[in-house]
């Protein structure tokens, strides 16, 4: 018993250290996306006004939407309040939650440094995945609760903080991540950017709005979401956002002539959110706002 509350305790500081750490130098190409980006002025929601507006860090809320209630854990920085900041969506996995996924990622963390309001909602009970029955996420076009209740979120998020609606990305882990690929499609006029951490499917006859970027982030010994599930996925994206021949660099495939980017990054891990998975994301929502 002692030994796995070390195991624990140690496991616990080295992702705090890990995520603590400032996040690396983004080399040339990096570079050059960001600033193009940062050109993108924002979009400011209803929620900015004059005065400041309080740091929230972990604060449980709960929403209700389609007669039921839905809960959710929100991490913002202290921040003027006509000051539009980015929000990130981040969806737990199947019979996960949202507490335990924040801490994994240090996402609520990332936000406060990097000012951006981080949300971790709490998926649905009863969604049978893997011959079990528990709590998460809608993951095919026709299933419509989880989007609505995001929808529903961001409506609350924009009239009470003051949120840059041309920044507004969705990630997630596992069944968290088949979602926020779901979302890339039905929420393409609400979101900038998503990307799906060891998650994703072929969405079919789904239409987004508008092109959307995409990153996959994904572990080829991963046993627990197959590889061709995953590829299904990125290859959809490729054709909706009518993608040209992939290249190989910096160890991900990018797609060229796209629409919007398409990139997909393939690592040694299994069925797990890699370390490098926040930074990496945070980085690509950053040089990705919604035009």
């Amino acid at each position: 018993m002692r030994r796995a509350r070390r195991e624990r305790a140690l496991v616990a500081l080295a992702l705090l250290a890990a995520c603590g750490r400032s996040l690396p130098e983004p080399g040339p190409e990096e570079r050059a996306a960001l600033a193009a980006a940062a050109a993108v002025p924002p979009e400011p929601s209803a929620g900015c006004r004059v005065g400041g507006l309080p740091r929230v860090r972990d604060e449980r809320r709960t929403l209700g939407v389609g007669g039921e209630q839905r809960s959710y854990l929100i991490d913002a920085p202290a921040a003027p309040g006509d000051r539009p900041l980015p929000l990130v969506l981040s969806f737990h996995g199947f019979r996960g939650s949202a507490w335990r996924h924040r801490w994994w990622t240090g996402l609520g963390r990332l936000a406060l440094r990097e000012g951006f309001v981080a949300v971790h909602p709490e998926g649905h009970a009863g969604v049978p995945l893997l011959a079990a029955t528990g709590r998460g996420w809608d993951i095919r076009p026709e299933e419509t609760r989880d989007a609505d209740f995001v929808r529903a979120l961001l409506d609350g998020l924009e009239r009470e903080r003051c949120i840059d609606r041309r920044r507004v990305f969705a990630t997630g882990m596992s069944n968290g991540a088949f979602f926020a690929n779901l979302l890339g499609c039905v929420a393409a006029d609400r979101l900038a950017a998503v990307a799906p951490v060891a998650g994703g499917l072929d969405l079919r006859a789904c239409a987004p709005a508008r092109p959307v970027p995409i990153l996959f982030v994904y572990g080829r010994t991963d046993r627990i979401v197959p590889a061709e599930m995953v590829h299904g996925a990125r290859d959809w994206w490729a054709r909706v956002d009518g993608c040209g021949p992939a290249v190989e660099r910096d160890g991900c495939t990018r797609y060229t002539r796209c629409a919007a980017e398409v990139v997909f990054c393939e690592g040694p891990q299994g069925h797990r959110w890699p370390r490098s998975a926040t930074a990496r994301v945070w980085r690509f929502f950053q040089a990705h706002p919604r035009p």
